[in-house]
């Protein structure tokens, strides 16, 4: 298997000349290249545009029912390239393709175990989808314009090299063999979307900056260093790394989920100080110390805490619009003593409940609900230091 490595640059030179500044050398496009749309499912279908050099149109390879497709003098799409639901086709090849003005789709190819596009240097939106087989992609290296990625079920062992400041998607899911995924994209205006693919992947997004929408499950290594903001929500969910670090995240739209990452034992939130919906950590089961949100000052939403805890601690905490709600599995927390704590200033909105390891329930009114109750029957244990 090799690694694909993809490297995108920003910059987008237009190679048609139009009108009057129409180069001499360049041909002009036969009317049989040029149609709305080409529909092709054999190669007698294929043979007719063959010798096109430019095609502009939509090109739809469906059913296809031939091992290979060798799109031998083509250079440049204008449109669409669409492959799909061709359970017999093992090969692509363009070695001469440069340019695919728009989309690039691969879909329902259960036996391709090959892509060469030596010479391809221009692809808006890359969307591939149910490639069980394919393990050898060559492209070149020197891609431009890409907006889209996505890649799903497929067999590649890498996803590496990219130099693109700006994406719309980024969603890497269900690639069972891969190992790493590299990318120096700055901002994900869409979603960022990492799953389901080998249970030691490697995550590194050095440069990523602002994103929209994150949602990472199943990975082992995770780099988001210099990531600033989230618009809308972010979502760790059953990983494997042992330590989260987030230096320079500030601010969080909607809502901080970390649920399920057992092997996790160290966490850094160091500049977060606002999250706009609720904050969510659920079954980490080495986390026992709520103690890593040094700044953070508003939760918009609820506050669920679930776990072996022992300890919470906001330094800087002065609003919960939600609910606040802790269930912790440790005899050293004592849901009495937080249940009536400072919280009681904190919350808003919704209840405030605490479940102790002996599954003791404690619940206690909030101030839009009137003025403190004390407590019901029933109680939670956790020791919650709460630092104004």
């Amino acid at each position: 298997m090799h690694i694909w490595s993809l490297v995108m640059a920003l910059a987008y030179i237009p190679f048609l000349v139009q009108g009057k500044n129409r180069d001499e050398s360049t041909p002009e496009i036969p009317s049989s290249c040029h149609q709305n749309e080409f529909n092709i499912q054999s190669p007698e279908d294929l043979e007719n545009i063959i010798d096109c050099n430019i095609l502009v149109g939509n090109i739809v390879i469906s059913d296809y029912n031939y091992p290979i497709i060798t799109f031998s003098k083509l250079e440049k799409v204008l449109g669409n390239l669409t492959i799909l639901k061709s359970p017999e086709l093992v090969r692509i090849e363009a070695p001469t393709l440069e340019y695919i003005s728009s989309r690039f789709i691969l879909t329902e190819l259960t036996s391709l175990s090959l892509i060469s596009f030596p010479s391809i240097k221009y692809i808006n939106v890359l969307d591939w989808s149910i490639l069980p087989i394919l393990s050898n992609v060559h492209l070149n290296h020197e891609i431009q314009g890409i907006e889209s990625i996505r890649v799903s079920d497929t067999s590649l062992t890498g996803f590496s090299g990219f130099i693109a400041d700006k994406l719309d998607i980024l969603d890497i899911n269900n690639n069972r063999f891969l190992d790493t995924i590299e990318c120096n994209v700055e901002h994900i205006y869409g979603k960022l979307h990492i799953a389901a693919n080998a249970i030691d992947v490697k995550v590194s997004l050095p440069k990523l900056r602002q994103v929209s929408n994150l949602s990472i499950n199943n990975v082992e290594r995770l780099n988001l260093d210099q990531l600033e903001t989230v618009d809308n929500s972010l979502s760790l969910s059953n990983n494997y790394f042992q330590q989260l670090r987030f230096p320079q995240l500030e601010t969080i739209g909607g809502t901080l989920s970390l649920l399920q990452n057992e092997q996790v034992n160290h966490l850094e939130f160091p500049s977060l100080n606002e999250i706009g919906g609720g904050l969510m950590l659920v079954n980490n089961t080495k986390v026992d110390k709520i103690n890593f949100f040094p700044k953070l000052k508003i939760i918009g939403g609820a506050l669920e805490l679930v776990g072996p805890i022992k300890e919470i601690v906001f330094r800087q905490l002065k609003l919960v619009k939600g609910s606040a709600i802790v269930k912790s599995t440790s005899q050293q927390f004592d849901c009495t003593k937080w249940s009536t704590s400072d919280i009681l200033l904190v919350v808003r909105g919704g209840k405030i409940e605490c479940t102790n390891y002996k599954n003791e329930k404690f619940t206690s009114r909030t101030r839009k609900e009137g003025h403190s109750q004390g407590l019901h029957s029933n109680t939670v244990a956790l020791i919650y230091r709460f630092i104004l």
